[in-house]
């Protein structure tokens, strides 16, 4: 194993760092006993999650692997989420360090350089654990006490034993695992980035690993994930602006003319800091911990020419070398840059001992309300990104969204929601600091688009004392208290809306009043017709349908009309003029959502949580326009019949498609 000169301090190790030497008997002893591989049962799945719970989308793998590699739609790097703006690739971490016993210098990759639309990922780690999601929320299905923030993904995976490879590239494991924990916030200034914990473990019981380096590398390429474009990856490589600002140790990344305008979010990562095995922060300066921004181009990479690291000894090196390489020349048009941002040395990493590195994945756009440009919003972002890993995500809290609940009814929806937020404490101050409500409508799940359009606050000399008594209309609903009701009348029937009703508290004479994200409790409606008395009254609308309505997306897919005013319980029967089936439908109003009209909601669309499982007004009834055979129906005259199962009654009617 060829090696590399290291300036290793065999006697301070991580914890040294705070509390001590490790004794020199002890170390000698765990240096005689030789080096022992560790090698992990490969029975742990790769497993794929996306972050839904704020602004951000980030696709994770638990074998360290990050991004979707261009290999599906599913968000990664996804700013704002719901926009398809992409801003990643790939990415993964990196560890080196110097194997104490022997001097060989070994470097651990979780993505390198490769080429798109595949998942199969080249890892150099296998999973440990599977993905865990915890939550602070309490109504969450997900809370627990040991969360940090709304969303946590918890996994880890490990640089373990490999099968026998004798080629020269053969990877060499450190025995190291890695825990990695992803936070986020949905409130604002918090709902623009992804806080990630990278906790890095020593598992082999007999090796001490010196000069212990981390590191994220990093193929960032922003585009537009075209809707209706097949090809919607073509030309996004190439056309990459990235920047290093020193000050907040972030790469800044952007799509160098917007995507022709349909991509102007940018988005950065972010080397937050670093913390010791008890969680406390590591000082850089004080511990000699030396900063490193290094890019080289994609092809270098992968045609193994120029600088660019291709082997232990070369990722080592530039893991470690402390440069902050200059980005001029970097622009699009000239390379397709890849990056990477690490810290070090960790002087000695003990058996059992730990340490974390936290970055944080930061997206920006331009903000009308404030002025600031898209890049100023990034750097905005992470500067509070900064501020929360500071403060150890202690930051401050509003007071949660209540529990929401949206009855839709004929051109309007009901929305009541209990009084929970009204109880909440304050952990910073100690104290209630409940302060209103907001309700929020949008006809978009992006959060850009949601109008506020009530605002009640208590009477108290703060904010502007509106009341929310007459508000107050106490029902108990599947065993849950809902205190206020608001309804949102005026909507159109068969449309798509999104409700949210969001807390804020006082604020303070330091901190601003903070308001709950609408991510807590966003919800997906369609007002209409509740169930029908009988099934005489059985309507197609629009009808004639017109090539597409005007709720249809952008793909044939995507498209849909509704049957209206049906019984609780009944079939949809459809058929051409010559009396062919065409298709059927079974219709319950107790258990009924149109998940399977894909112009409604896309099951394989990660960043649809359960709250956006649409909420339907009892009488209604999708039909996306594609025959049994799962064939698009042609233009023509069809005819509907329609039996009620608990009467026996009939109904039948016709409808025109024009395509």
């Amino acid at each position: 194993m060829e090696r590399i000169s290291s300036s290793t301090r065999l006697s301070t190790s991580l914890s040294g760092l705070r509390a001590g030497l490790i004794p020199v008997v002890a170390a000698a002893a765990i240096l005689c006993a030789g080096t022992l591989t560790t090698s992990f049962a490969q029975d742990v799945d790769v497993e794929h999650q996306v972050t839904t719970g704020n602004n951000l989308g980030l696709a994770l793998q638990n074998d360290g692997f990050i991004g979707n590699n261009l290999a599906s739609r599913e968000p990664s790097m996804e700013y704002p989420l719901g926009s398809d703006i992409e801003h990643l690739v790939r990415a993964g971490v990196w560890i080196g360090a110097v194997v104490a016993s022997t001097g060989d210098t070994l470097v651990s990759t979780a993505a390198t350089a490769g080429y798109a639309g595949s998942l199969d990922a080249a890892s150099e780690y296998v999973p440990t654990s599977e993905i865990r999601q915890l939550s602070t929320l309490p109504f969450s299905r997900y809370f627990s006490p040991d969360a940090r923030s709304e969303q946590d993904f918890v996994y880890s995976f490990a640089d373990s034993v490999r099968p026998v490879d004798n080629t020269e590239d053969a990877h060499e494991p450190m025995n190291i695992q890695v825990t990695t924990t992803t936070s986020l916030f949905s409130f604002e200034p918090f709902d623009a980035f992804v806080l990630m914990d990278f906790t890095v473990e020593n598992i082999n019981p007999f090796e001490l690993l010196s000069d212990v380096y981390v590191g994220v590398y990093a193929e960032m390429a922003t585009g537009y994930k075209t809707p209706d474009d097949p090809n919607w990856r073509s030309g996004w490589f190439g056309q990459k602006d990235i920047t290093w600002v020193d000050s907040l140790r972030i790469c800044t990344e952007h799509h160098f003319n917007d995507d022709n305008g349909d991509a102007p979010a940018w988005a950065g990562y972010q080397l937050l800091g670093v913390r010791d095995g008890d969680g406390n922060a590591i000082d850089f300066a004080q511990d000699s911990l030396v900063v490193s921004f290094n890019w080289w181009n994609w092809r270098d990479e992968t045609d193994r020419i120029g600088d660019a690291p291709v082997d232990d000894i070369g990722r080592y090196r530039t893991l470690s070398n402390g440069a902050k390489r200059s980005t001029a020349g970097s622009e699009a048009g000239n390379n397709d840059p890849v990056t990477l941002i690490s810290i070090g040395p960790i002087p000695l990493l003990a058996p059992g001992e730990k340490f974390t590195v936290s970055f944080a994945w930061v997206g920006g756009e331009a903000d009308p309300r404030t002025g600031r440009t898209t890049n100023e919003d990034l750097l905005f972002n992470a500067s509070w990104a900064q501020t929360a890993f500071d403060l150890n995500l202690n930051i401050p809290l509003p007071p949660p969204s209540p529990r929401l609940k949206v009855i839709p009814d004929l051109g309007r929806l009901t929305l009541r929601w209990t009084d929970d937020p009204e109880d909440f404490i304050d952990p910073e101050s100690g104290r209630k600091d409940f302060e209103g409500y907001r309700v929020h409508m949008s006809e978009s799940r992006l959060e850009s688009e949601f109008q506020p359009i009530l605002e009640a606050d208590v009477i108290d000399s703060v904010f502007y004392n509106t009341g929310i008594e007459s508000l107050r209309d106490p029902i108990t609903i599947d065993g849950v208290d809902y205190e206020y009701r608001y309804d949102v009348t005026g909507l159109r029937d068969g449309f798509k809306y999104w409700a949210a009703v969001t807390a804020f508290d006082t604020g303070t004479q330091e901190i601003e009043s903070l308001s709950s994200g609408l991510a807590q409790n966003r919800t997906f409606a369609f007002s209409g017709s509740p169930v029908a008395e009988s099934p005489n009254d059985v309507l197609v609308f629009p009808n004639p349908y017109r090539g597409d309505a005007a709720w249809d997306g952008a793909l044939g897919r995507d498209r849909y009309l509704w049957f209206a005013n049906l019984p609780a319980r009944c079939t949809i029967r459809i058929y051409t003029l010559a009396g062919d089936l065409v298709d059927t439908i079974e219709f319950d109003s107790d258990s009924y959502t149109p998940t399977d009209i894909r112009g409604i909601y896309d099951p394989t669309d990660r960043t649809n949580p359960e709250a956006d499982l649409p909420r339907l007004p009892g009488g209604m009834a999708a039909w996306d326009l594609v025959t049994r055979q799962d064939q698009g129906v042609a233009s023509g005259l069809y005819l509907f019949y329609v039996e009620d199962h608990a009467t026996g009654d009939k109904q039948n009617g016709k409808f025109l498609i024009l395509k």
